[in-house]
């Protein structure tokens, strides 16, 4: 998958992204691997930072992300971080152009 991650852990993540889009497959717009794994500056102790774009974010769909990252941290022992955006929310943080936004688009990866 990504070149300089641990095989492992770029499974764990491949897998990650697989369920997600099964879980709600309807509604995710995009997905990137941001942070230290997406910037090789990951740590043993490193948890995995997931944006997750959706067409509009319900507590629902929220739940069942907590749901399937919490499933995922039990079974792997490693912490994935999913960060929930809906398209709007998104759009906003494009046209303000902010941190968050120019780290994800500099230095994140589209899964």
């Amino acid at each position: 998958m990504i070149s300089h991650i641990p095989h492992d852990i770029s499974r764990i993540i491949q897998q990650f992204v697989n369920d997600s889009k099964r879980l709600l497959s309807e509604h995710i717009i995009g997905e990137y691997l941001f942070g230290s794994y997406a910037t090789d500056k990951y740590s043993p102790f490193s948890d995995i930072d997931i944006l997750i774009i959706v067409d509009k974010l319900t507590p629902d769909i929220r739940r069942r992300m907590s749901g399937l990252a919490s499933d995922y941290s039990l079974e792997y022992d490693i912490c994935i971080s999913p960060v929930m955006k809906d398209e709007q929310v998104w759009k906003r943080n494009q046209q303000c152009d902010t941190l968050f936004y120019q780290e994800v688009i500099q230095n994140g990866i589209p899964l």
